[in-house]
């Protein structure tokens, strides 16, 4: 699993990377301190699992380098990382497609957690934010644009290995984004993943 952490704070860096070492078996960590770091950083890689992206950054903030994450890795989900919980800034971030918003002040147990969730597919906030707020409601869940595109080809009938092939991935990776469009979907196999997605106007009728 490839995560890239964007953060100018080292120390939190360093902290935040024996947290990330904890999500899964062959954890590989890219960091940086800013927007344009991480730039290039995503221009020499193959692409990230998750983007880990600080929001008060100095010369370009995460909110105004978002945009450009998007371009150049378009199927990674994004996670905000702030000590802030302004709700007016987590409802912005959430409208502009981020897959989370994890306060610094979280236990490393609660953010092992929340980031698990958002790689299945699921989006995070806290709860304790979203409490009591009248304009920020929990959002629904989604897929990111990978597993869009492999639920698409999966429901037209294409084996693991094709849907490899076709997008130029690994067939573990293939794996790992099917079964976790079968927790986003609540469902068990191929058939229902299909016809759930079908029903939810995931994908068009063929």
């Amino acid at each position: 699993m490839n995560i890239l952490l964007v953060d100018d704070h080292i120390l939190f860096r360093d902290g935040l990377k024996l947290v990330l070492e904890q999500i899964g078996d062959d954890v590989d960590i890219s960091e940086c301190g800013t927007c344009s770091d991480a730039y290039e950083i995503i221009k020499a890689s193959e692409g990230f699992d998750l983007i880990l992206l600080d929001v008060d950054l100095p010369v370009i903030s995460g909110m105004e380098g978002l945009e450009e994450f998007r371009k150049l890795d378009p199927s990674a989900p994004i996670v905000f990382l702030s000590g802030s919980d302004d709700r007016k800034l987590i409802k912005k971030a959430l409208e502009m497609g981020v897959m989370g918003y994890i306060p610094k002040t979280l236990s490393s147990e609660i953010m092992i957690h929340a980031l698990q969730l958002i790689l299945k597919g699921s989006r995070y906030v806290p709860d304790n934010i979203l409490e009591g707020a009248d304009d920020l409601t929990k959002p629904e869940i989604i897929l990111t644009t990978r597993q869009s595109e492999i639920l698409n080809l999966l429901s037209q009938g294409k084996a693991n290995k094709e849907i490899a092939k076709i997008l130029g991935i690994a067939d573990n990776t293939v794996r790992v984004h099917i079964s976790a469009i079968f927790q986003v979907l609540k469902v068990n196999n191929r058939t229902e993943a299909a016809f759930a997605a079908l029903q939810e106007g995931l994908i068009s009728p063929y």
